[in-house]
């Protein structure tokens, strides 16, 4: 049996390696996507980027399960009753399973009637978009009951295990990209090995479940009812987001493909892209902050929610701020250098999403306290307003101002729902007035971003980027100017003086998990 790491260093692995297959995404992004583009060509590439939209609502079968797994099994394992943990593995491969099997009833039904009479998609289009869509459905339907095994490893808290398999998978991923499409073949073929890849992804989060927890037995036989109702109160909750969130981003694609065609698909998809890579950016620690929400919250220890709010809400903000400023200054010439002046279409609407994400990346730490503190209903249904009014007001706006106008409909419910309702429900929580709370978490940005923003300029200006490598050398500097400026005039020496030794007690916890991944992952 491996030897258990604390918790802290797990956290830290987990996270050092999440980044770092973030970077590894990025960079094969930047690299791969023209390249997939110039290949296949605009209509070909959005019509894979629609079939694939289609399949992610498929997500929503979960029905929040795979967060309430990690839970109970995490429960069972504190108490160290190895038997409760095979006995929820054991029922929910069962309850996968036929989660699957409506799966697949769900992908033929869009196979031989959605798919036939999608708009704007000729004959040829529906055929191949039927057997992209049946490819991509046979992964989705085994990842259902392979999910336990994620679900034991990240309850096992053995992140950076499971992030390791998902670094060799997109390094395959991208191998294969740049072998098929460079050959000569096309987009059939293309899907077809990465979900190949995919497939022989589960045999290594099979193996990552088994190292973390050796005394893993999967017996069918021993479905127990009586654990899908206890799982299912606390994941119905999660379910409800689970659905808002596919309705808020994933379904502005199809929006778009349905009134603008597959061409503008693969132009809004990048804007999406670039906008999702933004919050990632910013948005890695805000997820390790709901545990610590839930023990604080039981505890009655709102001293320490409070402090957890603040600051959290700050670094948030802090980084996501500077990281804005130069998707917005840069954002254009980002585009053209990377996709080329045919997507210049997208540069506004990601205008749009880039600013909204400072109100998604800046709201994660008040999320997760409302989440841990029993508010978890009204995040639910505050999600699913706001996704509802997100679909009407993009139906509405698209025929007029095209993409922009999904864009627009995206971020106004996700500003009015967070800014007039989740915000004052984590303020009165606490004793803060929201106004009085926003000027102590954006003085430090705020301070910030004027130098960045004339830096930008001052640079866009002097030295016009031309290339990517110009783009990502100014934005640096930005970021830069930025950072400096925020750790200048936007802290206080107190404030300093505590990140100063937060990131000493940082570093040292790093060279000693180094070797817990490595020894892991071996």
């Amino acid at each position: 049996m491996p030897a258990e790491s604390s918790p802290a260093r797990n956290v830290v692995a987990g996270t050092a390696t999440r980044y770092v297959l973030l970077a590894l995404n990025i960079g094969l992004a930047l690299v791969l996507t023209p390249f997939t583009i110039h290949h296949l060509g605009t209509a070909e590439y959005g019509l894979w980027m629609l079939v694939a939209s289609l399949t992610y609502y498929f997500q929503l079968l979960d029905l929040g399960y795979g967060s309430g797994l990690v839970r109970h099994i995490s429960a069972a394992d504190a108490r160290n009753d190895i038997d409760g943990v095979n006995a929820v593995l054991s029922t929910f491969v069962v309850v996968y399973a036929g989660l699957g099997i409506l799966a697949a009833a769900g992908i033929l039904v869009l196979i031989f009637t959605v798919v036939p009479r999608f708009p704007h998609l000729s004959a040829s289009d529906i055929r191949q978009g039927q057997l992209l869509l049946a490819i991509i459905g046979v992964r989705t339907v085994v990842g259902f009951p392979m999910t336990v095994f994620g679900a034991v490893t990240t309850a096992k808290q053995r992140f950076a295990l499971n992030n390791s398999v998902a670094i060799v998978v997109a390094l395959i991923n991208g191998i294969v990209t740049y072998a098929v499409l460079a050959s000569g073949h096309g987009l059939v073929t293309l899907v077809a090995g990465t979900t190949a890849v995919g497939l022989a992804s589960y045999a290594g989060y099979a193996w990552t479940a088994r190292h973390a927890f050796p005394q893993l037995r999967i017996h069918p036989s021993a479905f127990d009812r009586s654990l899908v109702r206890e799982v299912t109160t606390f994941s119905i909750y999660v379910f409800i987001i689970d659905v808002a969130v596919q309705i808020g981003f994933n379904l502005d694609n199809v929006v778009v493909g349905a009134v603008l065609g597959t061409s503008a698909v693969a132009v809004y998809a990048v804007s999406l892209r670039i906008a999702d890579y933004q919050r990632q950016l910013c948005n890695q620690f805000n997820g390790l902050l709901f545990p610590l929400a839930v023990r604080f919250g039981a505890g009655g220890r709102f001293a320490e929610l409070e402090h957890m709010m603040l600051e959290g809400t700050r670094i948030a903000l802090i980084m996501v701020t500077g990281v804005t400023i130069c998707v917005i200054g840069l954002g254009g010439p980002l585009i053209a250098a990377w996709m080329g002046p045919t997507f210049r279409e997208g540069v506004v609407p990601l205008y749009v999403l880039a600013l909204i994400g400072i109100v998604l990346v800046g709201q994660g730490p008040l999320g997760n306290i409302l989440l841990g503190t029993d508010h978890h209903r009204l995040v639910a249904y505050s999600a699913l307003g706001e996704a509802i009014a997100n679909l009407i007001l993009s139906l509405l706006l698209v025929r007029r101002f095209g993409m922009l106008g999904v864009a627009i409909g995206t971020a106004v419910p996700i500003a009015i729902v967070n800014g007039f309702i989740l915000l004052p429900a984590a303020c009165r929580m606490l004793g803060y007035r929201p106004l009085a709370f926003l000027r102590l978490v954006f003085s430090a940005p705020a301070r910030g971003a004027v130098p960045a923003i004339v830096a930008c300029i001052a640079m866009r200006l002097a030295w016009p980027p031309t290339s990517l490598a110009a783009v990502m050398i100014e934005g640096a500097l930005v970021y830069l100017v930025y950072a400096a400026s925020v750790w200048a005039f936007g802290v206080s020496r107190g404030v300093r003086a505590s990140y100063t030794q937060q990131g000493r007690v940082l570093l040292a916890s790093l060279r000693p998990t180094a070797h817990a991944v490595a020894g892991g992952a071996s």
